[in-house]
Order: C-alpha cells, then sequence, then structure tokens
C-alpha cells in the first residue's frame, strides 16, 4: 500500500503469498498443457492455422525445454547487466533472494518509464517465444511469459521483486510475442537469413541453433510493409499547474525513422485464431540533444468474423488486443514530456468501400478497456519522475482515403482516459488524459516510393490529488520518404 505523504509501502502479505502461489501454479501447469503443431490441410509443412495435439509426453519435454531456454535468456540479460554495464542492482545475492521470497513484493514507481515500458514488453515477447517455438499456442505460451518475469523477479536482481514489473511483462507479452512470432516466420518464407530474421524473433533464434528446429511455412501474409525517413519541426511544452511553471519546452528540428506492418486482410477475417491479423507500427524522431519522440501502436483480432463481404464493401469485427506506447518530449532514457502506455481489450470494426477500380475509402474503429495503463507524472519532492498505474476506457479511429492518381489521405484520432489504481503509488486519486491526432497526405513517386508530409498534435492533461496538475502538449510537422513492398 501506499501512505498519503507518497512513502512507498508494501503489498500486503496475503496477496503476496496468493500472487506467488498463483505464478508457481501457472508455470507447472504449463508442463500439463497439451501443446499442439500445425500443418496444412494437405500435410506437408506446418503452419498456423490447422492444429494437431501431441501427447503428454512430448508435451513435457517440449515444456522442459522452453523452460531451460526461458531460464537461458535471463542468464544471457543478467550476464549483459553485470559485465557490460556493471549495474549494482543486477548483483541479487543470497540474501537478496531469500527476501523475495519472505518479504511482500512491492508495486515500485520509480524505475524509468521507457525501461519499464518498452523493455519489459520487448523482454516478455522473448519469454513468450520460447513457448511458441516449442509447439504450445498462444495463450499457453503466457505460462513462459510468467514463469521468465517470475524468475527474473525473484532471482536476477538485488532490489526486492516488483509486481508491476511482473504485470507488465507478463501481459504485454502476447502482442508483441505473437506479433514478432509470425514476423520471423514471415522473414523465413521470405528467404531472409536466419541471423537476420533472428533479429525479429531471438528466442527462434536461439532455439533454432540449439535444437536445429526448422520454423514452419505460413506462406506469406503480409498485406502491406512500409518503412520510412523524415525530417520536420517540433514544438513541445510541459507545464505545472503550480505558479504555472514550465517544466520543459522544445522548438526546433528533428529526423525520424520508423516503420508499420499489416498483416493479413484487415476487411476478411472470419477467424478464431488470435493474431490472424493485426496491425503494428514503430518510430522514433529525435533532435540527438533535448527532443524524443517514440511510438509504438498495435492491435491484434483475438477473434473476428466478416458480415459485409461484397463486390464494393467489406467489413470485419471481432474482439482484439491493444498495445500503445508513446513518449514524446524530454530526450531522456527515464523522463519524458508526454508518456502513455495502454494495455487493452478492445472491439474493432474494420470496413472498406471501393467506389471505384483506382479508389476507396477505409475506415477502422476500435474502442473498450485499458486494463493496465501506465503514466509518469511531476513529483516536486522526487529526483525523478514518478509513475501512475490505472485502468480506464481507449477509442482510436483511423481513416483513409485514397485514389491512385491523386493520392492518399490519412487521418487518425486516438484517445484515452487512465483512473489511478488505488495504492498502487504515491497518488491516492488521479486522472490523466491523452488526445492524440495526426493526418497525412502521400503520393506515389514510383511504384514502391512515396512521398508525403504529416502534422501530428499530442496533448496530455494530468489531474492528480495531493500533487500539481499537468497540461503537455507537442505539435510536429514532417516531411518524409516511404518505401513499400
Amino acid at each position: 500500500m501506499v501512505d498519503s505523504d507518497g512513502t512507498n509501502c508494501v503489498y500486503m502479505v496475503r496477496y503476496y503469498s496468493m500472487m506467488k502461489s498463483c505464478s508457481i501454479l501457472l508455470c507447472l501447469l504449463l508442463l500439463c498443457v497439451p501443446a499442439r503443431f500445425v500443418f496444412p490441410q494437405n500435410g506437408e509443412s506446418p503452419v498456423l492455422n490447422e492444429q494437431a495435439p501431441r501427447g503428454a509426453g512430448e508435451t513435457a519435454i517440449h515444456g522442459l525445454i522452453g523452460a531451460g531456454e526461458t531460464m537461458l535468456t535471463n542468464g544471457i540479460i543478467m550476464f549483459f547487466n553485470i559485465v557490460v554495464r556493471n549495474e549494482p542492482w543486477s548483483k541479487p545475492t543470497a540474501e537478496s533472494i531469500r527476501r523475495n521470497f519472505s518479504d511482500a513484493w512491492e508495486w515500485e514507481p520509480t524505475d524509468g518509464f521507457k525501461v519499464n515500458q518498452i523493455g519489459h514488453p520487448i523482454q516478455g515477447s522473448v519469454y513468450f517465444n520460447t513457448g511458441r517455438v516449442n509447439g504450445f499456442g498462444f495463450y499457453e505460451s503466457v505460462f513462459f511469459s510468467a514463469l521468465g518475469s517470475s524468475a527474473w523477479e525473484t532471482f536476477c536482481e538485488y532490489n526486492l521483486a516488483s509486481i508491476n514489473d511482473f504485470i507488465t511483462t507478463s501481459t504485454s507479452s502476447l502482442s508483441m510475442g505473437e506479433i514478432f512470432y509470425r514476423l520471423y516466420l514471415e522473414a523465413c518464407a521470405a528467404g531472409v537469413p536466419a541471423p537476420l530474421a533472428a533479429l525479429f524473433n531471438p528466442a527462434a533464434g536461439v532455439h533454432q541453433l540449439i535444437t536445429g528446429w526448422k520454423p514452419p511455412d505460413n506462406g506469406r501474409n503480409l498485406n502491406r510493409f512500409q518503412v520510412y525517413l523524415g525530417a520536420g519541426y517540433a514544438q513541445t511544452n510541459s507545464v505545472i499547474s503550480s505558479g504555472n511553471r514550465e517544466m520543459f519546452a522544445f522548438q526546433g528540428f528533428s529526423g525520424e525513422a520508423g516503420f508499420s506492418t499489416v498483416y493479413g486482410n484487415p476487411f476478411e477475417q472470419n477467424s478464431v485464431t488470435p493474431f490472424d491479423h493485426f496491425e503494428f507500427a514503430m518510430s522514433i524522431g529525435l533532435d540527438f540533444d533535448n527532443y524524443l519522440n517514440l511510438r509504438l501502436i498495435s492491435d491484434g483480432y483475438l477473434f473476428s468474423f466478416s458480415p459485409v463481404d461484397t463486390a464494393a464493401d467489406m467489413m470485419s469485427t471481432g474482439l482484439s488486443l491493444h498495445l500503445d506506447f508513446v513518449s514524446l518530449g524530454k530526450y531522456d532514457m527515464y523522463d519524458g514530456t508526454i508518456d502513455q502506455y495502454s494495455n487493452a481489450l478492445d472491439w474493432t470494426i474494420k470496413y472498406q468501400h471501393l467506389f471505384l477500380k483506382d479508389a476507396l475509402f477505409q475506415a477502422k474503429f476500435h474502442a473498450g478497456i485499458t486494463f493496465f495503463g501506465v503514466s509518469e507524472y511531476y513529483s516536486p519532492n522526487k529526483e525523478k519522475d514518478l509513475k501512475n498505474y490505472g485502468g480506464g476506457v481507449n477509442s482510436k479511429l483511423l481513416l483513409t482515403l485514397e485514389d491512385k492518381k491523386l493520392g492518399r489521405l490519412e487521418a487518425s484520432v486516438f484517445g484515452y482516459i487512465l483512473w489511478s489504481y488505488p495504492q498502487t503509488s504515491a497518488l491516492s486519486e488521479g486522472t490523466v488524459y491523452w488526445l492524440f491526432a495526426d493526418a497525412t497526405y502521400s503520393r506515389c513517386i514510383t511504384k514502391h516510393l512515396s512521398a508525403g508530409v504529416t502534422d501530428y498534435f499530442a496533448m496530455e492533461r494530468g489531474i492528480f490529488s495531493g500533487f500539481p496538475n499537468t497540461r503537455k502538449y507537442n505539435n510536429a510537422v514532417k516531411l518524409f520518404v516511404a518505401w513499400d513492398l
């Protein structure tokens, strides 16, 4: 729990004991879960959508292999932190391990936002994929994420184990892990050399090196893949209400690079296999000194169906899993201006209308519940800003109007509201509002090359009990060139 003055305290021992017991139970259950390999209808090579069971003994063997690879992952990261970075917190002792088994885990709000909300999802995706490459399914592989995260918190750091790190790593691993797993298979199907393909999925690369495993041939499923480079002018400002004091401001030029991918047909989806369709975009913009714009946006269907499918109109709808991250403003590993993280379950509708042979309209709408969200807020009594954890609601709307001769016009509006979870930070009460909007016009130069301009706007408003309220905004205009597959 947390005192009203912002001092960190620990959760009740009873809650902690139950959480540890559940984590251990989940990790043991993975050895009894009937994992499935997948095969096409002709039985020649494995794919994702056709499943065949295997025996309990073979499942247990692959479960033990996956568990061993999960521990190997922790060992490699631990070695890097100790030998290369020489971090004091990365050197566990017998006493720290004993403490993590006997004392209540804490809710730790002082770790860096980018470290926790980007680093932990990526680390969780590696754990997740030790399950996927050993033949376990989407939901089954979360057991490896829980195993890896609980082992890391218990054995691999000197610090007291962190409940919020465990939650972030385990829950975010589904989105990041499945996306990287499918992109890895896509890269292998395209003939990308194994060492390069392993950049998408280190767990698969290590597993292939150790066991000689051959990735299943899932065919080519990318609907769109785009990389881009851009440069533009940005201005950002962060203010606290106490004396209307400016915390950070920037005006100047920055560069940006990013990629986006659409896997599967967004508008023709009738599947109960998670992430048969997903969309994923990641970008980074900076001026190498003061300003940073780091974003990750994703959504993937857990199940979907297509109620409309005609020559002119197509629509899919279903339940989707989302992982969104924005850190925009101050160029710093720990602090930023607008920091937003949302892991959410939404209902999604994706619609396309073909006007003519060369013109179309697309609309994509998501709305639902953010079950684990994070913001960062100003604390005048701390050396670092602190994180605020909570749940809330979100909605995302994306519109596209395209004509092959006139070009492509895209617009999007994302909105989030986050309410603090009680007794998880120095805030007894807090509400954070985010609004992100952008408009983009682009036009093809060649078959694969296009150029365009984007206007991007972001705003955050934080209302806190016992801490100053905050107002943050960013506006940027950029020119870019993009290459499409």
